[in-house]
């Protein structure tokens, strides 16, 4: 009992802070923490949508999208890429400035790896779905071909755009 206890006083003295640690935010900070807010409220909308909550309403869901693409181009101008950001960044900063090429192969090498890994991923989970697919086609019967056809659509072009895109 008292283990709970103090796990909730805990839980509650972190949350309690938190949230009064942004209340006086003024200039960017508030900017971010405005447009991070609009982006909370329009997938919000969008989420009750989806988990059937509400009913779909096309122009809710136009507006929510428009308020996400909206703000999250906003994002670029409000985390700046300048010296004085540079110097907060992280531990890492000056060895990345100090040694560009170092910096950028092992980027490179990281690209490669993360690349390899999800394109296994990616190839073996499309190839199953798509050969479930096609035996639905196949043994379905006409009414299910053109569903499946569809699908099957779908699955190359997905499984395409992740490759290459």
């Amino acid at each position: 009992m008292l283990k709970k206890t103090l796990t909730a006083v805990v839980l509650a003295t972190f949350v309690g802070s938190t949230a009064f640690a942004h209340q006086g935010a003024t200039g960017i900070v508030k900017e971010r923490m405005e447009a991070m807010s609009a982006m909370k409220d329009a997938l919000a909308v969008i989420g009750r949508m989806l988990k059937g909550e509400t009913g779909f309403d096309a122009t809710q869901a136009v507006q929510a999208a428009d308020a996400i693409a909206q703000h999250a181009d906003e994002m670029r101008a409000l985390f700046p890429d300048t010296p004085e950001s540079r110097q907060k960044a992280s531990e890492a900063t000056p060895l990345v400035w100090e040694q560009p090429e170092r910096f950028a192969q092992l980027a490179q090498e990281l690209m490669n790896e993360a690349i390899n890994a999800t394109l296994s991923r990616t190839l073996l989970t499309s190839s199953t779905t798509i050969v479930t697919v096609l035996l639905l086609a196949v043994l379905g019967g006409s009414n299910l071909r053109d569903f499946s056809m569809t699908i099957l659509s779908g699955l190359v072009v997905g499984t395409y755009s992740s490759i290459f895109v």
